[in-house]
């Protein structure tokens, strides 16, 4: 069972919104669209919510054929907001 989730969670970077510091964590995207984070330099807890974030549209094109999905378009370091 931990395997399957290890699968679905992904590497990203994060910067802390107190320490300023970049780190990295696994998460996995789900539905909710809100990470909640400890930098581990300040220990201080940050919310990141990614419905805020810009979603790209990718166009698959195969034959006749036409479909359109969205998805996010996450930068390469992750800016966090002061924890709740």
């Amino acid at each position: 069972m931990w395997g399957k989730t290890m699968k679905n969670k992904k590497r990203y970077t994060f910067k802390c919104w107190n320490c300023q510091k970049t780190y990295t964590l696994q998460r996995e995207i789900t539905a909710e669209q809100k990470w909640i984070v400890a930098c581990p330099y300040c220990l201080k807890e940050a919310v990141v919510l990614l419905s805020f974030l810009p979603k790209k549209k990718t166009v698959f094109r195969g034959g006749q054929a036409e479909a359109e999905n969205e998805e996010l378009d996450l930068p390469e370091i992750i800016p966090t907001e002061a924890g709740e």
